[in-house]
């Protein structure tokens, strides 16, 4: 029987709850387990995206009430935090836990929860012919005898055909009611998931990010797009990427992070129809996209295949599922269809983002960077085609940088110098500022690169002079990008020299993977016909800027096309034709994959590419 009297006792439950503000939730905490463990219990909005391991300090709370009840702060904490902010009662979720009974209330600040992120959807689409394999046909039935499912069949053409228990149900009911003379069928090939005349038929394509989650409600008879809706991940209180989600699945959290993102896509099923003014058992097939990690995930497969060298997936050949296996929401004969994937770390959205922008048709050479936590890489030339994934982490969404934030309202989204190398920004949702997009950063330190307050190692130069340069309490140097009283917090936004490093070492992985594979594909960068940039980030970022920085080598910004989420729309395509199908298993197929750590070529193309604009081994600027 458990005790609850008396403190600490050893080897007994406290009798402990917590109250987590601004939400208000109250959530009782279980015996030996830290505060973000109990945040995650409770479902409350509190980030933890190193996985516990105290790497990222971003499960960072006040203490309101209660703080007598918990561990002493931990040597993580003092590092992370520092004691000025111990002593003002801020603790990390990950660290600490109760050490005798009692209530405690904390506050999360808006840096430690996910909020409302302004997430983009939109994207180049696919120009297919509309030739859905979820059809609605009307038969005649045949024959006076026999029968109903006999006769359904000669109707048909004597065809092999197999009927759902929906199916079966509907057409019993159909003949009950003697409204036999025109059925009107839902097929799927040769199968019968449905017998209905109203409603209508709907399809749900959705690309499945590391960070972001976005979905289109599609009219399959039509094509139309009825309606669209975005969210966060919310595997990310996990993890902020791939390596992390590994680790939690490894560690036993392999259903949880499963549960996650179908509780996701569900909201999306529910979203989006409230928005077209439809309902989910209209909903007959789901077209899912992400990368190979998100697709093992999805499907709770066993990670090892995938978390240790080489990387294999359980299997990259596209795939289908009841949708009801996976606890979806839809009809409840609704089918999901997985497209191919390429590699351990390239998936079926760079398959989406190659079918969206036709760059698997062309003949000019071409390449396609679609930016994220996980960026994924094609370079195509004649009849080769290589793709390779470069870890260049969540830097440009914001992370592990001291004012970065997603791109939710109040974030400065871009930065521009004036001729005095004065920054002058823009604020989503037109509000006092609160931290810096990832796109804003590197628009930052492209302008303070050509003011040169930042030289090219990406330090700041020892001559720079400006107002906005000054040394914090500790005497690092940093930039102050919005003063203090024209912010929301009353805080100075600044650039210090950990996050120019950030910036540098995300871009490095990136321009890395490019010139591997531009190298492999006997390419040089100025015979590039066009370089498609996808993702949100992408969409976002500069061009001008990026090029810069040298994180995209230097041609003619025309042929730059920023195309937005081609993922969703690739995925979309995949949804509304069955030709895209076929297409995808063939472009998957012939698809080189390049593992970039087993490249003699890419640790001097990374160090190279650190160099601000990029430089080689000499010290030449090249493009």
């Amino acid at each position: 029987m458990d005790s609850h009297d008396g403190e600490g006792n050893a080897g007994r439950s406290l009798l402990t709850h917590v109250t987590f503000l601004p939400e208000g939730k109250r959530v009782r905490s279980d015996s030996g387990e830290d505060i973000l463990a109990t945040a995650r219990r409770g479902n409350v909005d509190f980030l933890g995206p190193c996985a516990g391991r105290a790497l990222c300090a971003r499960c960072v709370f006040r203490v309101v009430k209660g703080g007598q009840h918990l561990s002493e702060a931990t040597t993580d904490e003092r590092l992370a935090l520092g004691e000025s902010q111990i002593a003002g009662g801020y603790r990390l979720g990950c660290r600490c836990r109760f050490v005798s009974e009692g209530d405690l209330t904390v506050f999360i600040s808006s840096q430690s929860r996910l909020g409302t992120s302004a997430l983009l959807s939109e994207g180049t689409e696919a120009d297919e012919e509309l030739d859905p394999c979820v059809v609605r046909t009307r038969i005649p039935i045949v024959g006076v005898s026999g029968g109903w499912i006999d006769r359904l069949s000669k109707s048909l053409g004597g065809e092999p055909i197999a009927l759902t228990e929906q199916a079966l149900r509907a057409l019993t009911r159909a003949v009950g009611e003697e409204k036999v003379e025109n059925l009107m069928l839902v097929k799927r090939g040769r199968e019968i998931l449905d017998v209905r005349s109203e409603g209508r038929l709907l399809g749900l394509a959705v690309d499945l990010g590391t960070t972001k989650v976005a979905g289109y409600l599609v009219d399959l008879e039509d094509g139309r797009t009825l309606s669209v809706a975005t969210e966060v991940n919310p595997q990310i209180v996990y993890g902020e990427d791939v390596i992390a989600r590994l680790t939690y699945a490894l560690g036993g959290g392999r259903d949880e992070l499963q549960a996650k993102v179908v509780e996701c896509i569900n909201s999306m099923v529910e979203k989006t129809c409230i928005a077209a003014g439809m309902a989910p058992p209209d909903i007959y097939e789901l077209v899912i996209v992400g990368n190979t990690v998100m697709h093992h995930l999805l499907l709770n497969l066993e990670p090892k295949t995938i978390a240790y060298a080489p990387y294999a997936p359980a299997f990259t050949s596209s795939t289908e599922a009841k949708g009801a296996s996976l606890r979806l929401a839809g009809n409840e004969e609704c089918r999901v269809f997985l497209p191919p994937l390429v590699a351990g770390y390239v998936g079926s959205d760079a398959v989406a983002d190659v079918m969206a922008t036709g760059m698997h048709k062309s003949a000019t050479p071409s390449m396609l960077v679609d930016i994220g936590t996980n960026t994924e890489i094609v370079v195509k030339n004649s009849g080769t085609c290589l793709a390779c994934s470069a870890a260049s982490g969540p830097a440009f969404e914001g992370a592990h940088i001291a004012f970065g934030m997603r791109a939710a309202t109040g974030a400065i989204d871009s930065v521009k110098f004036s001729p005095d190398a004065e920054p002058v920004y823009t604020v989503i949702g037109g509000t006092k500022p609160r931290g810096l997009t990832g796109s804003a950063v590197v628009d930052a330190l492209a302008g303070m690169f050509e003011a040169g307050i930042v030289d090219s190692r990406g330090t700041f130069a020892a001559d720079a002079s400006s107002r906005r340069l000054r040394r914090d309490g500790t005497g690092r140097r940093e930039f102050v990008i919005a003063d203090k009283m024209e912010t929301e917090n009353r805080a100075d936004i600044t650039l210090c020299q950990g996050d120019i490093r950030e910036i540098q070492l995300a871009k490095a992985a990136i321009r890395a993977g490019i010139d591997v594979l531009l190298k492999r594909a006997g390419l040089e960068a100025k015979e590039l016909g066009v370089v498609y940039v996808a993702g949100a980030f992408g969409f976002f970022l500069n061009p001008a800027s990026a090029m810069k920085l040298g994180l995209y080598p230097e041609m003619e910004l025309d042929r730059v096309r920023m195309v937005g989420n081609t993922a969703v729309t690739g995925a979309k395509a995949l949804l509304l034709s069955k030709e895209v199908r076929s297409a995808a298993d063939r472009v998957a197929a012939e698809i080189e994959y390049v593992e970039l750590a087993n490249d003699a070529d890419f640790r001097y193309e990374f160090l190279n590419a650190m160099s601000i604009p990029y430089s080689d081994a000499r010290g030449r600027t090249v493009s």
